[in-house]
Order: structure tokens, then C-alpha cells, then sequence
């Protein structure tokens, strides 16, 4: 019995009314534009559905600041996010942020799913999230509690740290350059994955179900001159959702996946892994962002051994003891033929190299082109690869790698 996972390399697979607030307030579905006072009012035209949406949305800010207790000064009001995502992204833009800032509340009146909003609290309540981030509290409220979804994170102010700003340019330039040769003459090179050949070539080959070949956005973070741990976390994650946001706002012929890549975290494997898994993993998982995105980590020093994980968990490479797995079933399998075998110490080696890049990185793939490449492979017929062959042949590829 096959074990079949989804290979996750690069863009790849194998794999709220008025004053007396009697329900949740929901913006209509329509833009917001500009209007005129002078103009007639008719319910039925689309713009005065907007400015009639705009009056009761300001009624209810005003509720939710009577309810906090606070004045428009500290509330963020994001009436137009309605994706999850797009909370997660404005929520650690403010942590990242927080500056001399004791606190943040940020509402989304207009959530689709505001239930998210409270899962996502749950998560940042954790100990490991608030060490991390350096958070002292997290409250959430929703309807009917409270008139509009919100939440308010205190800072932990005696374990944050200022950031000096300075000219990174030199190094952001030169990580880009790093990376897209990496694509080139290690991704490329080795064919480890069938479907990107470059940073202008993502999705190749997957046209005939429906997705066309894009480019890969690789986006930089500049370093920071800060000594607090949290500050460089925050930075970490803002940096994550907000290129999750960029990514979903763009056409997949335009960008195909995103790289983010931070030279930062370049000697801090462990620690890039602990913010990954600890901080970004489990708000993928209460945004539902698991619905949209890939997610998956890289680092110059991966090492699956230290991440010590014995089955498949999201964002890691397969460990080597699967691998090996494979290796052997495939060879054992009635009509595969003869796979080459390698010894389990160069097979983990190998498997380590895959996953890595010239910075810490973290790929963010498209959902619906990870379920494309699975309709494609799963149209290949006798042709289809043997499920998880991916991983043994590039161990064995690399395995020549010097």
C-alpha cells in the first residue's frame, strides 16, 4: 500500500443595521466610488446602495467604540476585507509595527467567515506565539457580543525592540540574484521539479488544464538592525501574509507562486523553523488559507533530523526514513523495473539538499494549481509517475551533486 503525498517543491506537485444592531453587518458586494451629495438618492442604483452602506457602516463604527471604550484613534476599521487572509495579513502588519504602540485593535465588519477571526485569536493566545511575537494578551470578540468582529492584541513591551533604519538595497539586490540563480542552475539544473524551469517559468506544461505559465515573485525582507527576537518574528510573518495577499491579488500569469525570501534568518535554521511551525503554520490552518495556499520551508542548513518530525507535516520535506521507504518499495514493486538505490546516509543528504536555498526561504504555491498538476498527472494514464518516485529520484539525483 502506497503512502501518497504531495510533493511541494517549487510551485510543483505530484501529487453587519443603523443604530439598534439587530444582525452582523455585511458591506454589499459592490465597489466603493466616490459620491455626490447632490446626487438623487434611489435605493436602486448600485452607488447609493454603496452611500446608503456607508452611512450604516459608520454607525457602526460608532458602536463598536462606545462598546470598546476607546475612540476612532486606536480602532483600525477594515470595512472592505472580507477573506481571512487578508485579516491575518493587516493583523501582523500591525504587530510588526507595533513600534512604541502598547496596543492594537483592528475590526472587520464585513469577515466572511468571522469565526475565523476567533480561531486565529485562539492561536495567537498560545504561549509559544506570545514568546515568540512577544504579545501579552489576545481578546476577540464577535457578534452578537460585540457590534462588529474585532481583536485586540496588547504588546509585551519589555521584549520589544526598535529597529534603526538603514540601506539594505545592497543585500536585498544580491539575495534576489541568489536566488533566481538558484532556480537556475540548481532547480533547473536538476529537473527537481517538473513544472518551473526559471523565475519567468512557473506552471509550465499544465495548459491543457487550465493554468497558464507565469513567473515567480521573489520578495526580499530587509534585514533589521533590532536584537529583540520578537521584532524579527513579526517581521517573518507580516512578510508571509502580506505576499499571500499580493500573490492572490494577481493573475497566475502574472506571478505562478511567490518566494519570499530572508537573509536574516540565514544562520537561525532553527529558530526560522520554530516561527514557521509555531507562529505562520497554525494561522494558515485558522485563517482556512489552507483553502488558497501551499505553503513550504527552505533554508540554507535544512536538516530534517532537527526538525525531527517522523511523518509528513505541512511546509517540511519528507523524511529521509520515508524516503528510504519508497526507495525500497518501488524496487520491490511487480513490473516498476529496476530503481538505483543509494546508501541511507547519501539518501538523507540528498534529501536535506532539496530543500536548500541560498537564504531562508518560504514558497507560497497556489492552491488551485497544486489540484491542476493532480488532474494533469492523474489524465498521464499508465504514463502517470509511480506515486512518491518524485522524491527518490531526486535523491538520487543529487546524490552526484558536488
Amino acid at each position: 500500500m502506497h503512502h501518497q503525498v504531495h510533493f511541494a517543491l517549487i510551485f510543483a506537485i505530484s501529487i453587519f443595521a443603523g443604530g439598534s444592531i439587530t444582525e452582523a453587518f455585511q458591506f454589499p458586494k459592490i465597489k466603493f466610488v466616490g459620491l455626490s451629495t447632490a446626487e438623487k438618492y434611489d435605493e436602486n442604483e448600485p452607488k447609493n446602495r454603496v452611500k446608503k452602506g456607508l452611512e450604516e457602516a459608520a454607525l457602526l463604527q460608532q458602536s463598536l467604540e462606545k462598546h470598546c471604550n476607546k475612540n476612532d484613534s486606536l480602532i483600525r476599521w477594515e470595512p472592505q476585507i472580507t477573506e481571512s487572509y487578508e485579516a491575518a495579513q493587516v493583523i501582523f502588519q500591525e504587530v510588526a509595527q507595533s513600534g512604541n504602540k502598547r496596543r492594537c485593535l483592528v475590526s472587520f465588519p464585513s469577515l466572511t467567515r468571522p469565526a475565523d477571526l476567533d480561531k486565529l485569536s485562539t492561536v495567537l493566545q498560545s504561549s509559544k506565539c506570545k514568546q515568540l511575537l512577544g504579545l501579552d494578551s489576545v481578546e476577540c470578540e464577535l457578534y452578537p457580543s460585540s457590534p462588529a468582529p474585532y481583536i485586540h492584541i496588547k504588546f509585551d513591551k519589555s521584549v520589544a525592540g526598535d529597529a534603526m533604519a538603514e540601506d539594505h538595497s545592497d543585500v536585498t539586490e544580491n539575495a534576489a540574484s541568489a536566488t533566481k540563480g538558484w532556480m537556475k542552475e540548481f532547480l533547473g539544473k536538476y529537473r527537481l521539479c517538473p513544472y518551473t524551469s526559471s523565475a519567468s517559468r512557473a506552471a509550465v506544461g499544465l495548459a491543457s488544464v487550465g493554468v497558464p505559465v507565469g513567473g515567480v515573485h521573489i520578495q526580499v525582507t530587509e534585514p533589521t538592525t533590532s536584537s529583540s527576537s520578537a521584532t524579527k518574528a513579526a517581521r517573518i510573518v507580516d512578510a508571509f501574509w502580506t505576499e499571500v495577499v499580493t500573490l492572490m491579488q494577481s493573475s497566475q500569469d502574472e506571478w505562478a507562486t511567490s518566494l519570499v525570501v530572508f537573509p536574516e534568518y540565514d544562520d537561525e535554521f532553527e529558530l526560522f523553523v520554530e516561527v514557521c511551525d509555531g507562529i505562520i503554520e497554525p494561522t494558515v490552518v485558522a485563517t482556512q488559507a489552507t483553502e488558497v495556499i501551499g505553503r513550504a520551508w527552505f533554508h540554507p542548513y535544512y536538516d530534517a533530523d532537527l526538525v525531527g518530525h517522523t511523518d509528513v507535516i505541512a511546509g517540511h520535506a519528507v523524511p529521509h526514513k520515508m524516503v528510504e521507504g519508497f526507495m525500497n518499495s518501488l524496487n520491490l514493486e511487480s513490473g516498476l523495473g529496476k530503481v538505483e538505490t543509494i546508501e541511507f546516509e547519501e539518501l538523507a543528504a540528498s534529501n536535506n539538499l532539496v530543500r536548500h536555498t541560498p537564504h531562508a526561504t518560504i514558497n507560497i504555491l497556489r492552491r488551485s494549481q497544486l489540484k491542476a498538476a493532480a488532474e494533469y498527472e492523474k489524465g498521464l494514464g499508465a504514463k502517470r509517475p509511480k506515486p512518491n518516485y518524485i522524491y527518490v529520484r531526486n535523491a538520487i539525483r543529487l546524490s552526484n551533486h558536488k
